[in-house]
Formats: structure tokens, sequence, C-alpha cells
């Protein structure tokens, strides 16, 4: 095997390890018939202040299976998020179906959306029920 063909799988191996945990970490819920496939947000700047709006990719492991989402159930988030899922709101995932799903919105002071919330603090403010 040739030196470079080496140093590059030697290179590899950290980000195929990252990944192994990635999956490791992958949020479950309702006893793990519906997973979280991807927690992320975006932003819309107007050069002074921005608007972040939060989002999960959930999916259902087997069987379709009912489902509410809650976003910052207990209203900790400052700023406050708006238009955020309240858990009301029942839909059904049919089996192994993914649906990307609005969480909610924070405004900022700023264009860049400074302060906005990491991948895994979306994680924690998010809460996803299967009532029977």
């Amino acid at each position: 095997m040739s030196k470079r063909l080496a140093l590059a799988a030697f290179a590899a191996l950290p980000m195929a390890f990252a990944a192994a945990s990635a999956q490791a970490q992958q949020a479950r819920f309702c006893d793990g018939r519906i997973v979280a496939n991807a927690f992320y947000s975006n932003v819309n700047s107007t050069n002074r202040t921005s608007v972040v709006t939060y989002f999960v990719q959930l999916q259902s492991t087997g069987d379709a299976i009912r489902y509410a989402v809650t976003f910052d159930q207990r209203r900790q988030l400052r700023p406050l998020a708006t238009e955020a899922q309240s858990g009301t709101p029942v839909a059904t995932l049919a089996s192994y179906q993914q649906v990307t799903i609005t969480l909610g919105k924070q405004s900022f002071n700023n264009p860049a959306g400074t302060g906005q919330l990491s991948q895994a603090d979306i994680a924690r403010y998010t809460t996803v029920t299967c009532p029977r």
C-alpha cells in the first residue's frame, strides 16, 4: 500500500468514528418507534435583525404511528419562541415515512442570528409524544 493511500485511510478514520457516534446519539421517541433524523435551523436576516426558524425531521421506524410535537414546552427560551409547536395537533406518520416539521421561530436583534440554538439544544427543547 502506498504512503498516500495509507495516510488517506488514516485521515478518514476520525470521520468514520464521528459518523458512527452521531448515529448512536440519534434522538428516539415513543419507545423508538419514531426517530429524529435531523435538527436544524435557518437564519433569515434583514441586515439589522434576524429570524431563526427551527426544524426537526422525523421518521417512523415501522408501522404507522400517531404523534404530536411540542417545542419549548416550559417557555424557557429567550427571546421567546413564536409559532412554536404546542403538542395539540396530532398527525400520523405512515410506515417508514419521513416528515420535516417547523418547530418554532426566534427573533434576534442582530443580522447573523447570534444566540440561536445549537442542534443539541433544539433536540433538548423538542418533545414528541405518541397518543394511543
